[in-house]
C-alpha cells in the first residue's frame, strides 16, 4: 500500500465471453424479448467492468488476460501492481447458468 492508507480492491472475473454469457441472462429477465446473443457478451462483460472501475482504487481485470500461473498474488504484484494489503475478490462461474461464487483474500495475508 502506498503510504500505508490506500487499499485496492482487485476483481478477478470469469472470462468476458462467461461473464457476457451470464449477465445476458440477467438482462433477459429485465427486457424480455431482447435479443442478448453471443456476439453481444464480451461488450456485456466490459460494461460491467468499466461501471465498476469508476469506483476509487477498484481494478477489474478478466481471466483470459492473465497468465496461466498458479501464483495468482504474484501475477497481480508483477503485472497489475497490487501491493500487500490490497484486497481480492475472485469470481468463478459455476455450470453453465449456475451460480458464481466469490472468494474474498487480502494480498500478503495467508489465502
Amino acid at each position: 500500500m502506498q503510504g500505508g492508507a490506500t487499499v485496492s480492491i482487485f476483481y478477478v472475473l470469469p472470462s468476458r465471453p462467461i461473464l457476457g454469457e451470464r449477465f445476458a441472462g440477467y438482462l433477459q429477465s429485465l427486457f424480455p424479448g431482447l435479443d442478448w446473443s453471443r456476439t453481444a457478451w464480451t461488450a456485456l462483460a466490459e460494461t460491467l467492468g468499466d461501471a465498476a472501475v469508476q469506483h476509487p482504487d477498484v481494478y477489474v481485470l478478466y481471466r483470459e488476460d492473465l497468465p496461466e500461473e498458479d501464483n495468482l498474488a504474484q501475477v497481480l504484484v508483477d503485472g497489475f501492481g497490487a501491493e500487500e494489503g490490497d484486497q481480492i475478490v475472485e469470481i468463478q462461474a459455476g455450470p453453465p447458468h449456475g451460480e458464481m461464487s466469490a472468494r474474498y483474500w487480502r494480498l500478503g495475508a495467508a489465502a
